[in-house]
């Protein structure tokens, strides 16, 4: 196996090795929101510095807010942007399956994230929500995005599970927890260049089950309504500060991001984006020092520099437990600490069953 080391001074991008320091599947998830996320929040920049959408303090509900990234962003040196992947680009698709999108009329495109070795999640999401290609005549496309796997045979695997179903898109970076701003810089990569025709991409993680079918009202509303740019809705975090105790798994040094606040970002396990909300994130990261940190990164620092406004909507997602599993289908995200197939199968089952009933969102 050729092993590549990619250096500067706060990293080291490993493709092709045997060292996997922090595997993608030993994520614990936190619950984000005991039941049902808040009433609706609107997160917008009313001062701006240098057009850069950088402001070291803006307004939110009347309240100001403050931010240190504008000194993260312009006290970095140099050698900080010289990544050959996230500032340079120079990823590769090791396995493509790029006719996804070609000559077809795509309205969603859905990006998974997910660890190399979860097939049976993904044979999951395709046998529920990810099996509704078309619905009120709006084309849907799935993919999922890998990291590169140090086991031959799991490597094989992956390689049938591509042949199949022609939906695996895997990249040039080892796929390990600490590299999900990889992968997420990856996915706009595989975006821009092979499915730049779709009007809307949702980013989502593998444990996430998605209301397609109120999802798509809830993106044709914006059609009907011309909103079809700078559209990014996820769950937000406002004012959160880094973790530094050392027992921590999000546990963030001060060498890597030394000030007390992060900006305001989208939690990582789902995100709604026009297209050119991608296109302009994607540009973006040539000029954002990397943080591994992937919510923060590609929620909170991308968006932040392109002065992209992010948007809560209330019904966008729910924390599901066996007792508030029932009577909840007008909600676009379910998430789970479980990892229970049959749960989340039961789940999908549920929204199918009220498929018709009239929600907005």
């Amino acid at each position: 196996m050729i092993l590549s080391i990619y250096k500067t001074k706060n990293f080291e991008l490993l493709v092709g090795t045997n060292d996997l320091t922090s595997d993608f599947d030993s994520q614990i998830r936190i619950p984000i929101f005991s039941t049902e996320i808040p009433n609706s929040k609107r997160f917008v920049r009313k001062e701006l510095t240098k057009g850069n959408g950088i402001s070291k303090r803006t307004i939110y509900k009347g309240m100001n807010i403050s931010t240190e990234f504008e000194n993260f962003y312009r006290n970095i040196s140099e050698d900080k942007l010289e990544n050959p992947l996230l500032h340079k680009h120079q990823y590769r698709a090791l396995l493509n399956n790029d006719m996804k999108c070609k000559g077809k009329g795509v309205f969603l495109l859905v990006f998974v994230h997910s660890s190399a070795k979860k097939f049976l999640a993904r044979q999951q999401i395709r046998s529920t929500y990810g099996s509704i290609f078309d619905y009120e005549n709006e084309h849907i496309e799935y993919v999922f995005v890998l990291g590169q796997t140090p086991k031959p045979e799991i490597q094989q695997r992956i390689n049938d599970e591509s042949e199949k179903y022609m939906d695996i898109v895997q990249g040039n970076f080892v796929d390990s927890y600490r590299n999900l701003t990889y992968k997420r810089v990856f996915s706009l990569f595989w975006v821009n260049n092979f499915c730049s025709n779709t009007r809307f991409v949702v980013k989502v993680d593998d444990d996430v089950i998605i209301n397609i079918p109120l999802l798509i009202q809830h993106l044709r509303q914006k059609t009907e309504e011309k909103l079809l740019t700078n559209v990014l809705e996820c769950y937000m975090h406002i004012d959160n500060e880094p973790l530094r105790q050392n027992n921590s798994k999000w546990r963030t040094a001060l060498s890597e991001y030394r000030y007390p606040t992060f900006p305001p970002y989208c939690d990582g396990f789902s995100s709604i984006m026009s297209i050119d909300v991608i296109r302009k994130m994607y540009d973006t990261t040539k000029e954002i020092p990397f943080l591994w940190l992937e919510d923060v990164y590609g929620g909170g620092f991308l968006p932040w520099f392109s002065n992209i406004e992010m948007h809560q909507p209330t019904c966008y997602g729910i924390y599901v437990t066996n007792e508030n599993m029932h009577g909840n289908a007008c909600k676009l995200f379910y998430l789970s600490s479980s990892s229970n197939i049959i749960f989340h199968k039961d789940i999908w089952e549920q929204i199918s069953k009220q498929m018709n009933t009239s929600c907005k969102c």
